[in-house]
């Protein structure tokens, strides 16, 4: 009786072990994917009218652009 109970308190410490470690690779998933959110956000287009008025000021504005900068929010930036 005494055996087994030693064997099943070394069997729940193991599966906690595994738990931990488990935990931890799920820990560093979610870190990745934080920081490819953070990335990706980095290098975003947040204010369309702003960025047209850059264009404008550079020179670089035209029409064509615009349609394309529209067709591409409405297909591409969810």
């Amino acid at each position: 009786m005494k055996e087994d109970l030693k064997k099943k308190i070394d069997e729940i410490e193991n599966c906690i072990s595994d738990i931990g470690w488990d935990l931890e690779d799920v820990q560093k998933e979610l870190d990745n994917i934080n920081n490819l959110i953070e990335q990706s956000e980095k290098g975003s287009i947040k204010d369309i009218d702003n960025f047209k008025r850059e264009l404008k000021r550079e020179g670089l504005y035209s029409e064509k652009l615009d349609d394309f900068i529209e067709e591409y929010m409405i297909y591409y930036n969810n």
